[in-house]
């Protein structure tokens, strides 16, 4: 992979937060944007802001499902300014509003498994 592409890369994994578009991640690049997007497509297999949406909606994922933040502040966490277009991302990203699957996450945390799931080890022929 061109050195250009992966440190882009590395920049968009390291701080999601960041504001970057299309121009800017061009000059760290050292490219101009539509030589940037043809070869970070053609290495990566989508284009550098799609990677970076992708990229921000992960991490969101995880930050939702693992930390206390609120929903603002991982909106906030991973660059995005709007609270619906934040909320109509993660319903596209994993099928519900960003508080929904905040919520599932610490309902699985609680949750005890029914009895009826749990296995009788002795009743296991060896």
């Amino acid at each position: 992979m061109d050195h250009r592409i992966r440190r882009l890369i590395t920049i968009i994994e390291t701080d999601v937060q960041r504001r970057l578009s299309l121009v800017s991640m061009a000059r760290i690049a050292g490219l101009s944007s539509s030589r940037l997007r043809h070869k970070f497509k053609s290495e990566v297999g989508v284009t550098p802001t799609t990677y970076l949406h992708n990229m921000r909606m992960k991490v969101a994922g995880e930050l939702l499902r693992s930390s206390e933040l609120s929903v603002k502040q991982v909106r906030a966490a991973v660059g995005l300014e709007s609270d619906s277009y934040f909320t109509r991302e993660c319903r596209r990203t994993y099928g519900v509003p960003p508080s929904r699957l905040k919520a599932s996450a610490k309902q699985a945390e609680t949750c005890e498994p029914a009895p009826s799931l749990l296995l009788d080890l002795s009743q296991i022929d060896s």
